[in-house]
């Protein structure tokens, strides 16, 4: 059976991603790209070797030396994850989580997760905290979400610590901690976790902080948060930080080029209170911007987007 090329796709970023936000230990091995490397591989399958099979997997997955099949990448990850190998297993619980090229089976999914997740692998933490956190599989739980959270943020995992920073904002499975909530949120925003620079972008407005908070909005709009773009507009308007008319102009500009309404609206009614001068620097300013910053739309991840 084919496996869909959007399928083969997902799996690559997926795969991508999963070396950057946990550790060399947790990293998921890929397909060999030269001939000789799957060669090698293949005398490893055939002694049962779970990083082999799980490398095989991949192979399916993208097509890569053999035919792409869904069917056969299952089979080589659950005989990688029957051996307790936590990389396939994290794999595994991803596919029965989101349905790729089989039906989502939250029964499943939680199964694998859940195995990975108690061998210390963070990226399974923070999916079964995902499961938590939406009832899918197991009843909804604030508080076991927060707990696997927390394991998977403790091992620099961005999205977890950004999610246990909002838990511990609002009280949510956990006591309320403001002041520790905005340690976790800063620590995911050093890891350019989009979500997490905004909301300390916000905290540090609030005190206000102006020169920390415009940083932090500009990384989050750099990272494809359009409403960064559109609350940075809005502190360069307040009197608190300067009131400069045309910078709040140029980032409305910005805005409303990738898609804010409220950034749209604002630019219009600024736009007659500024000199042909400043409007033309803005104007400069925001087409310099968006020129090195091509792909900021706005990004969601898996998660979000359920």
């Amino acid at each position: 059976m084919a496996m869909n090329p959007a399928y083969r796709f997902v799996f690559l970023v997926i795969v991508l991603l999963s070396f950057g936000a946990a550790g060399s230990q947790d990293r998921t091995p890929v397909c060999p790209r030269d001939t000789d490397g799957f060669a090698a591989m293949q005398k490893k399958v055939e002694a049962r070797d779970p990083v082999a099979e799980t490398e095989l997997a991949s192979c399916y997955d993208l097509g890569q030396h053999v035919k792409p099949n869904g069917q056969e990448s299952i089979r080589w990850l659950t005989e990688a994850a029957d051996q307790g190998y936590g990389p396939a297993q994290y794999e595994l619980g991803r596919i029965y989580l989101y349905g790729r090229g089989v039906p989502a089976d939250y029964a499943k999914a939680l199964q694998w997760e859940q195995k990975a997740a108690e061998q210390g692998d963070p990226r399974a933490q923070r999916d079964l905290a995902f499961m938590y956190e939406r009832g899918f599989g197991v009843k909804a739980d604030p508080a076991q979400a927060a707990e696997w959270n927390r394991k998977a943020a403790a091992q620099g995992h961005p999205e977890a610590q950004t999610q246990l920073a909002r838990a511990l904002d609002e009280g949510d499975g956990v006591a309320k901690n403001p002041s520790e909530a905005r340690q976790w949120y800063a620590k995911a925003a050093s890891q350019h976790d989009p979500a997490a620079q905004l909301e300390l972008a916000r905290k540090l407005a609030a005190e206000p902080n102006c020169a920390e908070a415009i940083h932090w909005y500009k990384e989050a709009a750099t990272n494809g948060q359009p409403v960064a773009m559109y609350e940075l507009g809005g502190l360069y308007q307040s009197a608190k930080c300067g009131a400069r008319k045309d910078h709040a102009f140029t980032w409305f500009t910005i805005g409303a080029r990738f898609g804010s309404v409220e950034s749209k609206a604002e630019a219009e009614k600024l736009e007659g209170t500024l000199t042909s001068a400043e409007k033309k620097q803005a104007h400069l300013n925001a087409e310099q911007w968006i020129k090195k910053h091509p792909g900021a739309d706005e990004k969601e991840d898996e998660e979000e987007k359920r």
